[in-house]
């Protein structure tokens, strides 16, 4: 019998990976199709007889149809059920959990911030906390996603939380709620100087258009005149959405994208309305490798338009188009079926048939050379595809010492010290860290018994206090009022207020080009 139910899982999982597999064995006919499915079962039929420990079906099955897609491009990819789940609820902008922002701790999982009104901090969570057990089960080398899948469920249902406190010896019980937490796109909107708006947007999903659309309107009831659109770590997510932020952007009847599937036919061209108005703020948009996807989308046209500047770092060169498709009603298969292509022509994708390893690892002297072929901007300007979005301006940011890395990340020092100061001393709105606050933070570093040698201070006393000032602001007024202070010395942002000038200057020449001026330099690519 126990053979038989062996056998039985096997042949179900087999069924799976040929509901996936089916059409891309299609192509090699049905001789070479049936040769490669008996293949697949006999190596199958090996592994269930042979191995010491038999893999778990799911496991097997998760692994088979991941390494079959993982032949095929970097970003197909196979999504069991908390996957497919987690990715629906970040795409539809909300979920039902506890609203707290976490990260992972030496000693449990830390409350970075709980979310205003959220069901954290209407039960007293704060921010410093350190979750030691959700439901009964210890955070223990728990990673964040790991505990965001316990702390996320149905509506209404109780999360079990045992939480310790500074300054208590006890932990602490809650009993939460489970309630509706927006994962708004738009994380920080706010005026910069008295002209200056900046947008933040950390990924792009079903309300991402709307969003922006608001926080365009209220920055400009501030008295905003120019913007700065950070798209730094923005990894894409719903084509619409960019698209929806490419409408407000650009002017009438100008391409945003274009698609081409297999053999590099044209399946697809995405315009704005040909009634469309240009709202005329200079704008640039800020980028580094962590922007992909939909950010190249909306930063292509930005730049092939000439509607602003980019500034930072080249992105990613994420450019292949996945169809999500739903298999069994609670898993998803993202499946490549197309290239995008920016206005001017170019393709976004970086090449990656020299191994994963280089794909997922890119050297950063790329940032400086582009490599792929030019192309022309509707001003002329020279841009160059294949290998994600290279910047008008280049900016390198400057990398945390292996020193602060470990102070900063794997001892979650400057954290732990800020929930002190707010516990002993209080912390003002938009307080920095002063020689004081240094003094007491070196003290404290020594009492905890972490390693800080005089030479070590010498070389980062700067950049503590620093990261001081802003993970004081964080754990006292929550993450965008840490983020505000980062600003201030951010060298990209620096950068893109520097050069918002040239991008009005921009803006004002490509205002006086004639409107037929974009279907003409279509023609003539």
């Amino acid at each position: 019998m126990a053979r038989f139910v062996k056998r039985n899982w096997m042949w179900m999982m087999l069924l799976a990976t040929v509901a996936v597999a089916g059409p891309l064995l299609a192509r090699a006919g049905d001789g070479g199709r049936q040769r490669s499915l008996d293949t697949l079962t006999e190596v199958m039929d090996l592994v269930q007889k042979q191995t010491p420990e038999p893999p778990a079906p799911r496991q097997l099955t998760h692994a088979t149809i991941q390494g079959m897609l993982h032949t095929l491009d970097p970003h197909s990819n196979y999504m069991d059920e908390s996957e497919f789940r987690l990715m629906r609820e970040e795409q539809k902008g909300s979920f039902f959990g506890i609203g707290a922002i976490i990260q992972q701790h030496d000693q449990g999982i830390a409350i970075i911030s709980p979310m205003k009104g959220g069901p954290a901090e209407r039960m007293g969570v704060r921010s410093g906390d350190i979750i030691k057990e959700i439901d009964g089960t210890s955070t223990d080398g728990m990673t964040s996603n790991g505990a965001l899948q316990k702390l996320r469920g149905e509506k209404g249902t109780l999360v079990e939380l045992a939480i310790q406190r500074a300054g208590l010896t006890e932990l602490l019980k809650f009993s939460i709620a489970r309630a509706e937490v927006p994962t708004n796109s738009v994380y920080y909107s706010f005026m910069l100087n008295p002209t200056t708006g900046l947008i933040l947007i950390k990924d792009f999903g079903e309300t991402t258009s709307e969003e922006f659309e608001k926080a365009v309107a209220s920055l400009k009831k501030q008295g905003m005149q120019q913007l700065l659109l950070d798209l730094r770590g923005n990894g894409g997510g719903v084509l619409d959405a960019a698209i929806g932020i490419c409408r407000q952007l650009l002017g009438p009847d100008q391409l945003i994208v274009s698609q081409k599937g297999r053999d590099g036919r044209e399946e697809n061209q995405t315009r704005t309305n040909k009634g469309a108005q240009l709202d005329p703020f200079p704008l640039v948009v800020l980028i580094n490798r962590g922007s992909a996807s939909a950010s190249e989308i909306v930063t292509g046209a930005v730049q092939d338009h000439d509607r602003g500047l980019v500034v930072g770092q080249t992105s990613w060169g994420k450019g292949l188009v996945q169809s999500v498709l739903t298999i069994n009603r609670s898993r998803g298969l993202a499946l490549t079926t197309a290239r995008y292509y920016t206005p001017s022509g170019r393709s976004i994708q970086r090449d990656y048939t020299h191994g994963l390893d280089d794909y997922y690892n890119p050297e950063d002297d790329k940032d400086a050379k582009p490599q792929g072929p030019p192309f022309k901007t509707d001003l002329g300007r020279t841009v160059f595809g294949g290998g994600g979005i290279n910047p008008d301006y280049t900016v390198t940011v400057p990398r945390l010492s292996d020193f602060m890395a470990n102070l900063q990340y794997r001892q979650t020092a400057l954290f732990r010290f800020a929930v002190h100061e707010k516990e002993h001393f209080g912390i003002k709105p938009g307080q920095h860290a002063d020689e004081a606050t240094l003094a007491r933070f070196r003290a404290w570093a020594l009492e905890q018994k972490l390693t800080l040698t005089d030479k070590d201070w010498e070389a980062n006393a700067a950049t503590i206090q620093e990261q001081l000032s802003i993970e004081m602001q964080n754990v006292a007024f929550g993450v965008e009022a840490g983020f505000k202070v980062r600003c201030e010395k951010d060298p990209v942002i620096l950068k893109a207020l520097d050069v918002m000038a040239e991008a009005d200057t921009l803006l004002k020449k490509k205002q006086l080009l004639p409107r037929t001026a974009p279907s003409a330099l279509a023609a003539a690519r």
